[in-house]
């Protein structure tokens, strides 16, 4: 089973930061899940929310905001550190020629950023590291468009409720990963997975004690933000 630092290593550090993506690679996760917005000029960078105002300490919607006007405020959760907002090329960069996977989640389902699947894939394979990415969403028309785009890409569809309705379309669709919170993986719903050869990818595991139950359970990939020693 392999460890993903949610946000980076956002136990320890602001998330979503550079500083959270390498100190995550030094603790030793096998890789790294973030989250990617579209700025009002057209720049792909890490945030999980659609506005800033709880991860910074400025105020708006990402999508009203150009890299500049970004770039003046401390993305560091109003802790003592002073992190800018990273664009998705930094990581990208950091990951390059590392035993290190990335899964991008695009933040479509609030925002329907307009091409924002396309600048991902081609900056993805621009940089040279596609075959250390997981593209993820819970808007399922971002999975598809990106599926057409390249359909040899890894997906994952991500859900935290209306289990039934999401593990259908995961089928209809030929979507192979599988990325369901916690709360709703349990041995029987890991028989189904395994009987359709989904991937599973759980977040956002909480404990150690839960680690070792979906370890057990068979769970391919776990989502944390806090490192769990085997």
């Amino acid at each position: 089973m392999k460890k993903l630092a949610h946000r980076g290593y956002s136990y320890l550090y602001p998330e979503n930061t550079m500083l959270a993506f390498q100190k995550a690679i030094e603790r030793g996760f096998d890789g790294i899940e973030t989250d990617v917005h579209l700025t009002k000029d057209g720049y792909l960078v890490l945030c999980h929310d659609e506005t800033i105002d709880r991860t910074s300490n400025g105020k708006g919607y990402i999508k009203d905001l150009t890299l500049d006007e970004l770039k003046q405020y401390s993305f560091s959760c109003h802790s003592q550190y002073n992190e800018k907002i990273p664009l998705l090329k930094d990581l990208l960069l950091l990951i390059k020629n590392k035993d290190i996977l990335l899964n991008i989640e695009l933040k479509t389902d609030v925002i329907h950023y307009q091409g924002i699947e396309r600048k991902v894939y081609d900056l993805v394979d621009q940089i040279g590291v596609q075959k250390q990415i997981i593209y993820s969403s819970f808007y399922l028309p971002s999975l598809l468009t990106l599926k057409e785009i390249d359909k040899n890409i890894c997906v994952g569809y991500l859900y935290s409720s209306s289990q039934k309705k999401k593990l259908e379309q995961t089928m209809n669709n030929h979507i192979y990963q599988i990325h369901p919170k916690y709360t709703l993986v349990n041995p029987k719903i890991m028989e189904y997975y395994h009987k359709h050869h989904l991937k599973v990818v759980v977040w956002t595991v909480p404990t150690l004690k839960k680690y070792e139950y979906f370890k057990k359970l068979g769970v391919d990939f776990i989502i944390s933000n806090d490192f769990f020693e085997d």
